[in-house]
């Protein structure tokens, strides 16, 4: 895209930003572990052609264009970010004075620069979405490409939705960069489940920026599953804005031959009497890299804040490397707070005894892998997503153990 055809001075500063700074390498602290250096040298398509795939899912994102196909449900509605101000003006200075998003990196101005259809799900007050609204995320390109996209939710009060998130790159592919960013916000009393399921091509690099608002008595359940791409990035971040807030952090990452996986997460308590509650585990097979880093913020005026963060982490070859930063950062005196991370190999012990019961070496070891993960895959109350997450994982197990 060229700069003249960008179409506010926002976006302008924007580019010029993110010129300034490049990709992420590894010289960043927060980039530490999964550089993206290359990219700065690649001869990049920035405004790849539109797709028209067929897809059963009402919500499509297609090279970066969203649309929704079919009937909305009762008391939602899909418009331009710009209607969307135009419906609610008392929310445009919301909107400007939101909370600061921290580690604000290049790639976010890159997004803001050059996302030309942001586009708004928006839950009015009092709505519950009774079946899974659906989101295919689809990329496909015929030359080496940057994928730019950005999607904003809006749960009103008392709102309900379960929205599950689908990534995936369509066979033919050439090599793609995609960056999506979404802004959730959720407001007093309102109730959002949330899955994402990636599982892109080994050409795919996709970083995918997440920042959740919640005001009070909202609860938030999010699941994020990284089970393919060559290189996947989840900066995640959660703001706890209201009192009496629940925030549900639940993550899952299977890297194979040739992978990286990062996951930043950040969850910043700013008020009181509200709680957070993350666990994310990894499996590593062959040659595959993780990261994982975790911050969790507790204001001066978070008091009665229960925040708690567990990662942990199974090396399924050893080739495989995992590195992880657990953090906290405590400002108010009346709170409980732990986090911890732990990085292993199989008990082998346990090995043992399933092989002395007649089972194979590498079934035995697909048994105690898939028991590690399971934790995490039965807290998804949607059957159907369980059902294929299950089998995803199951297949790519054991195909890296070559059953």
């Amino acid at each position: 895209m060229l700069y003249t055809e960008l179409t506010s001075s926002a976006q302008k500063e924007a580019l010029e930003r993110f010129k300034a700074k490049g990709f992420p390498t590894n010289k960043w602290e927060e980039w530490k572990y999964a550089s993206l250096k290359s990219w700065n040298e690649k001869d990049l398509d920035w405004a790849p052609a539109p797709l028209n795939e067929t897809s059963s899912a009402s919500l499509q994102t297609q090279n970066g264009n969203t649309r929704f196909h079919g009937a909305l449900p009762a008391g939602v509605e899909f418009i331009s970010f710009d209607a969307f101000i135009a419906a609610n003006p008392a929310l445009a200075a919301t909107w400007e004075q939101r909370l600061p998003i921290l580690d604000q990196n290049s790639l976010y101005d890159l997004n803001i620069a050059l996302t030309l259809n942001t586009q708004v799900l928006w839950v009015k007050a009092g709505v519950s979405v009774d079946q899974a609204i659906t989101h295919d995320y689809i990329l496909s390109v015929a030359k080496a490409s940057a994928v730019q996209s950005r999607l904003i939710v809006y749960l009103e009060a008392d709102a309900n939705l379960t929205l599950i998130e689908r990534a995936f790159t369509i066979a033919g592919s050439a090599e793609v960069l995609s960056n999506f960013v979404q802004e959730i916000y959720v407001s007093e009393k309102a109730n959002l489940t949330y899955v994402k399921e990636q599982d892109l091509a080994q050409n795919t690099t996709h970083i995918d920026h997440t920042f959740i608002t919640q005001l009070s008595d909202s609860q938030v359940d999010l699941f994020t599953f990284s089970l393919n791409a060559a290189y996947l990035r989840n900066n995640l971040h959660f703001y706890s804005d209201g009192e009496n807030v629940v925030s549900n952090l639940n993550g899952l990452y299977v890297p194979g031959e040739d992978q990286l996986m990062d996951s930043h997460t950040v969850v910043d308590h700013r008020k009181p009497n509200s709680e957070s509650h993350e666990l994310y585990k990894g499996v590593l097979l062959g040659n595959a890299t993780g990261v994982f880093n975790g911050k969790i913020f507790v204001r001066p005026d978070a008091q009665k804040t229960n925040a708690f963060q567990s990662c942990k982490n199974v090396l399924a070859s050893t080739r495989a490397t995992m590195n992880t930063k657990p953090q906290l950062e405590i400002w108010a005196d009346d709170v409980k707070c732990s986090h911890g991370t732990t990085t292993g190999q199989l008990n082998e012990e346990a090995l043992f005894y399933l092989r002395s019961r007649g089972i194979s070496l590498a079934n035995a070891r697909t048994l105690l892998l898939l028991a590690f993960v399971q934790e995490v895959i039965d807290r998804v109350t949607h059957e159907e997503t369980k059902l294929r997450l299950t089998d995803k994982i199951i297949s790519k197990i054991q195909t890296s153990l070559a059953i």
